[in-house]
């Protein structure tokens, strides 16, 4: 999955606002008040959406796996065109239209789920999804206080490891490779948690000129990745 932190990191250059190392907890929050409840608001409603139409849509289980993976396929390549058109620089409006329409579509891809994998799993991989992502962001914030801003060397990096994991998976996938699915799906786990680190770290030390909406999409794309990985992990499916 692609996570709109790449496209930033490539694209956009860091700018001012950035809290000292001596702030207090009390002062970064308050300097960044209103990005951090405009983003975390757009951000809840988003994934409410996408949790509504996936608890909500019943579909039936393809039998020909061929067009199952070309409906997937179907899917991605939407949603990337819709994640294009979020970080597009648009109106605010067009932009949070896309963003419901990319959750929609979320919601129906994560419904097959329902159809392989049992309730208890899916509520299992969503509270852990909530512990990894309050934890990753307390350390996005505790490294910001501490005086550690992650640049663009983080954001390479984190770039060239989702790319070298991408090409493994789909490698083991077709291969035969001495590394088991949970150990594949751990590394996957850890890479869109420290992503959240790293998108944390940016919010606070970056002026968004409240952009709240790339911001949410940044969270929102970590969130849906660590929550497929856990899905995966916990069913071995």
């Amino acid at each position: 999955m692609v996570n709109t932190a790449l496209y930033n990191t490539l694209t956009r250059r860091m700018t001012g606002g950035r809290p000292s190392s001596t702030q207090s907890i009390n002062a970064l929050i308050n300097s960044k008040k209103q990005l951090l409840v405009a983003t975390f608001a757009n951000l809840i409603a988003q994934l409410g959406i996408t949790y509504y139409v996936m608890t909500h849509t019943t579909l039936e289980k393809e039998k020909d796996t061929k067009m199952l993976y070309l409906k997937f396929i179907g899917f991605f390549v939407f949603q990337m065109v819709l994640t294009g058109c979020i970080i597009y620089p648009m109106e605010s409006w067009k932009r949070l239209l896309c963003f419901g329409i990319l959750s929609v579509s979320w919601g129906l891809m994560l419904s097959f789920f329902k159809l392989y994998i049992s309730p208890d799993i899916i509520k299992m991989a969503l509270l852990g999804t909530g512990a990894i992502f309050a934890s990753m962001f307390s350390v996005g914030l505790l490294l910001i206080l501490s005086g550690i801003e992650l640049g663009y060397k983080w954001g390479l990096f984190l770039f060239y490891a989702l790319f070298l994991y991408i090409i493994f998976q789909i490698f083991a996938h077709f291969y035969t490779v001495p590394v088991t699915h949970k150990t594949i799906t751990v590394v996957g786990i850890v890479i869109f948690s420290l992503y959240i680190i790293y998108d944390t770290n940016q919010i606070l030390q970056r002026n968004y000129y409240g952009d709240f909406v790339t911001a949410s999409i940044d969270y929102y794309m970590d969130i849906l990745n660590i929550f497929i990985k856990l899905t995966s992990y916990l069913s071995d499916n």
